[in-house]
């Protein structure tokens, strides 16, 4: 028996590319993510929203990573650090998240990551077990 897919998965209504996060709250189970320039519809035509800000809940803190590294646009070899999510928060300077992807009670962005003068790579990965929120403001 064949069985087609003519849906995607699941189809979520705001796209992050090319948006910049700039802050980082987070509390015992909540993490928010603040984008003050916006993020952007995926529903046409497309268009990029006023501020918003992307809001976790039941945040595993134990298994939620940002690993940052050295170099930008290198392959082969690498290195870098990878941080507890929740000790990175006070570092945040500016994280333009360029790929996005989701899974099982997961979240993985990908993108540069502003560190002083320096442009680097980096992941963060978000393992929670309640909500994904988007607050859109205006």
């Amino acid at each position: 028996m064949k069985t087609t897919m003519t849906q995607p998965l699941y189809t979520l209504p705001y796209s992050l590319h090319d948006g910049y996060l700039t802050k980082l709250e987070a509390d015992q189970e909540t993490l928010v993510c603040h984008f003050p320039y916006g993020i952007f519809s995926t529903s046409a035509p497309c268009e990029q929203t006023a501020r918003a800000k992307v809001k976790f809940t039941g945040v595993d803190w134990d298994s939620s990573f940002l690993y940052v590294f050295d170099g930008l646009g290198e392959t082969g070899a690498f290195s870098g650090e990878k941080w507890l999510l929740k000790d990175f928060l006070p570092h945040l300077e500016r994280l333009e998240v360029i790929d996005e992807t989701y899974g099982f009670w997961q979240a993985k962005w990908s993108g540069l990551l502003t560190k002083g003068e320096n442009i680097v790579e980096c992941m963060m990965e978000i393992c929670y077990s309640g909500e994904m929120v988007y607050e859109i403001e205006g």
